[in-house]
């Protein structure tokens, strides 16, 4: 053995001893990730979010070798697979994906709210975005935003959501709310019903993503009035955005984003950060991202955490002008 190799091993020897002297918890952050991951996921099976989340799974494993677990724990909006999350160790092996219906919405629509995403968790990586769509039914004498906020002031208007306290009930509580427009919110039990019943023209009005608009729009029983975006969107560019319309200040969209528990340690969460974008720009995430007609531009956490910040205060200000918070 020559003196170089030698040498080569007594310090590969000394570091690792040297390592194991380490607490634990500091040699959890040294060798991040070094076991199993698990992701959950507060929603059923076979939902975007679930898919998703599969694809991260999948790219992660791909890309650092390491086995990553989706879980699935639905119930009560959500709220059930968050809590887990939030009392987890805080040392990266335990994550969440979801929108912002479980991790911001919920808890803010109760008097006693079960957990405060600013105290009880820590932001990691948004993974897909959509713009809202505001439409109308094909046959539908509204052929701009205005005409609708003008007719709701002289007649009936209502509008169907996915659901009582479901992000595009927020959504529309805080548009309405911005542009003085009176309307009914009549909630159904998700996003096809609603806008079956748009369609069948017992609703005037709603708002929804462009995916799921996709087929209505493509045959013309939904017309688009505008999007929700800072800009005119790629797939829609004779739609104009509510600013072209007259309503600035109002910008808003449906987020996916990777959540920890609080508390912890930076180093694993720029880790995380990494490991997650990385996996988001892999071929199968892109692939099920356009089937959704998300957007996967990647966004640094400081952004990430101003959008969370943005969203919180237009949902809260919708949330107190509607009065719509429920008794626990």
């Amino acid at each position: 053995m020559s003196i170089n190799h030698r040498r080569a091993v007594l310090l590969q020897l000394a570091g690792a001893a040297a390592a194991a002297l380490l607490p634990p918890a500091v040699r959890a952050r040294t060798d991040y990730p070094s076991r199993l991951v698990k992701l959950i996921v507060p929603a059923p099976p076979g939902g975007s979010t679930d898919v998703m989340a599969r694809a991260i799974a999948r790219a992660m494993e791909g890309q650092h070798n390491i086995p990553v677990v989706v879980e699935n724990r639905p119930g009560a909006a959500g709220a059930i697979g968050i809590q887990a999350a939030i009392i987890a160790p805080p040392d990266g092996y335990t994550i969440t994906l979801s929108a912002a219906d479980a991790t911001l919405i919920y808890p803010m629509l109760r008097k006693i709210p079960p957990y405060h995403h600013d105290r009880d968790l820590t932001p990691i990586a948004q993974v897909a975005y959509t713009n809202f769509l505001f439409v109308v039914p094909g046959d539908s004498p509204c052929h701009s935003i205005q005409e609708v906020v003008e007719a709701s002031k002289r007649r009936h208007m209502a509008y169907s959501s996915n659901g009582y306290g479901s992000g595009n009930h927020l959504w529309m509580e805080a548009f309405k709310a911005h542009a003085g427009a009176t309307l009914l919110h009549v909630p159904y039990n998700g996003a096809a019903p609603a806008m079956q019943a748009l369609m069948a023209g017992e609703v005037d009005f709603m708002i929804t993503s462009p995916a799921s608009a996709h087929t209505a729009l493509a045959s013309g029983r939904m017309r688009p009035l505008a999007v929700s975006s800072e800009r005119r969107l790629p797939g829609f560019p004779n739609v104009p955005t509510l600013i072209e319309s007259g309503y600035p200040g109002v910008v808003m969209g449906a987020w996916f984003g990777v959540f920890g528990p609080a508390n912890m340690p930076p180093s694993i969460v720029e880790k995380l950060h990494t490991m997650v974008t990385d996996a988001t720009q892999s071929p199968e995430y892109q692939k099920q991202a356009e089937a959704f007609m998300f957007d996967t531009q990647p966004v640094s956490r400081t952004a990430f955490a101003k959008v969370i910040s943005d969203d919180t205060a237009l949902l809260k200000a919708a949330i107190e002008s509607a009065d719509l918070r429920q008794e626990n």
